[in-house]
């Protein structure tokens, strides 16, 4: 017997996943939360078990809920990119605006913000990797990216930067084989994670790789493994700062990029460089925007 997925409960699931927890979950899909807690439990019914091994501040997907997830975000992104082609682009105030998925985190302030900039516009906002997002740009289905990479375009502007700092249990320490818990390839944190224990002859290996940062911190805080996040994820996810003498110090930043496609305004380009600046500066993590290239825009 053939069953139709219903593509708002993978919504769903996509931003209880990205805003770290049902209640924020609710607040972005303007819904209450037992309606949240009813489309994971429809979700649950189809995957035939439990989607979230954990559920508050120790959020945790289960197996299957990992599996779904992966399969959720690629059949949003899809249904996202039809929506957008059939509603003929860009016509009238609709913004596409696309945030990779190692800051998808700040979404909440982000929406907030833009809607703030720009409260005429219908907006909408997909995740993905870097690359995936830059073509969306190129192609013109986004109006707009969030990347975390360094500028490399005359149509990039750089925001800020993020600084990295490491986290986690201190008698972790003490394994003779560091454990990791990361994101997966190709993000920049996974390489700078590899670069810096090498730079020590820090041997490592890998007990959590996930799909986003907020699996990460959940793993990093049962004590799976050592993590390097940003500086301030202790505020955000409730990890334990770790200094330890044997690990490199990661005194390098993740440049924060906004690629703007080849049609936007300079109108829209400078409220989306506020809105981004903003809504980073009310995270607790350490974020120094580029105040002079957003004055040279404004």
């Amino acid at each position: 017997m053939r069953r139709d997925l219903d593509i708002r409960l993978l919504r769903t699931l996509v931003t209880i996943v990205e805003t770290g927890g049902f209640r924020r979950a609710a607040d972005t899909l303007n819904m209450s939360q037992p309606a949240v807690s009813q489309h994971v439990r429809r979700l649950e019914g189809l995957i035939g078990g439990s989607v979230f091994q954990e559920t508050g501040r120790s959020m945790r997907l289960s197996s299957g809920g990992e599996e779904l997830l992966q399969y959720a975000r690629r059949m949003v992104r899809l249904n996202d990119e039809l929506v957008i082609r059939l509603a003929g682009g860009r016509s009238g105030h609709r913004v596409a605006i696309g945030v990779c998925d190692t800051l998808s985190w700040a979404l909440p302030g982000l929406l907030s913000r833009i809607s703030e900039q720009r409260p005429q516009s219908t907006l909408t906002v997909r995740t993905g990797d870097t690359d995936w997002l830059a073509e969306q740009v190129a192609t013109g289905t986004l109006d707009a990216a969030l990347l975390l990479n360094a500028p490399d375009s005359t149509r990039d502007r750089c925001v800020g930067h993020l600084a990295c700092a490491w986290f986690g249990q201190p008698a972790l320490l003490a394994e003779e084989s560091l454990p990791i818990a990361t994101v997966s390839e190709p993000y920049r944190l996974r390489r700078m994670t590899e670069e810096l224990l090498e730079a020590v002859d820090r041997p490592w290996r890998v007990t959590y790789e996930g799909v986003g940062l907020e699996g990460v911190a959940a793993a990093n805080r049962s004590g799976l493994g050592v993590s390097l996040l940003f500086a301030g994820a202790e505020a955000v996810w409730g990890l334990r700062p770790l200094l330890p003498a044997s690990l490199a110090d990661p005194d390098r930043s993740l440049p924060v990029t906004l690629r703007v496609a080849a049609h936007l305004g300079e109108a829209l380009v400078c409220s989306l460089l506020r809105a981004l600046s903003d809504a980073l500066h009310d995270l607790p993590v350490e974020f120094r925007v580029m105040e002079a290239v957003i004055g040279d825009v404004l």
